[in-house]
């Protein structure tokens, strides 16, 4: 296989730009600390992993092959960032001191909202085919070109969960806290609400 030094850059171009995922590490950060980032992050990663698997399968081609469904699972997961900033914004409204998020929840969320992306597996099956060898079994190659990109997401939304955990402990407590939950909050229902939008144009 040729080209992998070349994919693994493009890759990682595409998992340092920030997306909902992100958005949904930083505000379980601002919640729980660096656990809930590594948490989440492992959540989101095990939704990559899930959707590669897909790919493999071929159900990811088929969504992307019905613009329909596509859009109708592009809507589901719009909808489930807007439930997460409405959770942040209910949160910010309570009192400062809430009882700790449970661990489980904090991977649900992460998981959920990749496997919420279907453009997940649209990325695998367009562009890892161009990465893989002409001849012979592609399975192989293409769990390691997976594994890169779900490895790279891990790295860099831990970057971005420890950088929000060592700035959150300046806002952690008190008015400073419900300030950065009400961002969170917003942003996770502007973006939501906006894919929402452009989704339900296509249904």
């Amino acid at each position: 296989m040729t080209g992998i030094a070349g994919y693994t850059a493009l890759a990682a171009l595409v998992v340092v730009v920030p997306g909902a995922d992100t958005l949904v590490v930083v505000r379980n950060t601002l919640s729980g600390g660096a656990r809930s980032a590594v948490r989440t992050t492992t959540g989101v990663c095990a939704g990559l992993a899930a959707w590669a698997l897909l790919s493999s399968a071929g159900l990811a081609a088929a969504v992307a092959a019905s613009p329909k469904l596509f859009a109708v699972l592009r809507a589901a997961g719009a909808a489930y960032l807007v439930f997460l900033g409405v959770q942040a914004l209910l949160a910010a409204s309570r009192a400062a001191t809430e009882p700790s998020m449970p661990v489980g929840r904090d991977w649900r969320q992460g998981a959920l909202t990749s496997l919420g992306n279907p453009k997940v597996g649209v990325f695998y099956t367009s562009l890892l085919p161009q990465f893989l060898p002409a001849h012979g079994s592609a399975l192989t190659p293409a769990a390691l070109l997976a594994s890169i990109h779900i490895a790279l997401s891990f790295l860099s939304l831990l970057a971005y969960g420890v950088l929000v955990a060592r700035m959150g402990d300046i806002f952690r407590q008190g008015r400073w806290r419900k300030v950065m939950e009400r961002a969170a909050g917003t942003a996770l229902c502007a973006v939501g609400l906006w894919l929402l939008l452009s989704a339900v144009t296509e249904i």
